[in-house]
């Protein structure tokens, strides 16, 4: 027994000397890629979207780990009873990095260079039933569909602005 109590205890003072060596306040990421550029819209490498995302763009929306989809860069929004007409309200106070602010237009920029015919976005597809969108005001955009698509939300939180 008085073994097992010295191994437990040369055990459990190995250990806490060992955390205190390795707590650093630096981390090392390794990617198996590196980014060709920083544009994540003109063409579908990976290493793009795992570097800039959430990073540095945002969706309208963001979908959680338990398959909720909760506002992002709008919000909030409504569903036309017909499922065409999708209407976000963005949220209020946003900014670019160098401080211009976040407005409908930009959603809109994006959303149509997105459907654009020389478009290489990877997630062009997921987008292919937006007909138009319209700015409502500077803080509300409208997404009209030509069919109903019921993973839109969670597309939009694919997207970035």
């Amino acid at each position: 027994m008085a073994h097992l109590r010295k191994l437990i205890i040369g055990t459990c003072a190995a250990a806490l000397m060992a955390s205190g060596v390795a707590a650093k306040s630096d981390i090392t990421v390794a990617m198996q890629l590196e980014p060709p550029h920083l544009d994540p819209t003109s063409a579908a490498a990976g290493a793009i979207d795992s570097v800039l995302y959430s990073n540095v763009f945002e969706g309208l929306t963001r979908f959680m780990g338990d398959g909720s989809i909760v506002p992002g860069l709008a919000q909030s929004w409504e569903i036309a009873d017909d499922g065409l007409t999708y209407t976000f309200k963005l949220q209020s106070g946003v900014t670019f990095h160098d401080g211009t602010t976040m407005d409908a237009a930009d959603v809109k920029f994006s959303l149509d260079r997105i459907n654009a015919e020389d478009s290489a976005n990877a997630q062009k597809a997921l987008f292919a039933a937006i007909s138009e969108v319209t700015i409502v005001d500077p803080s509300t955009v409208e997404i009209k569909l030509s069919k109903p698509d019921g993973n839109l939300l969670f597309n939009l939180s694919l997207i970035h602005i």
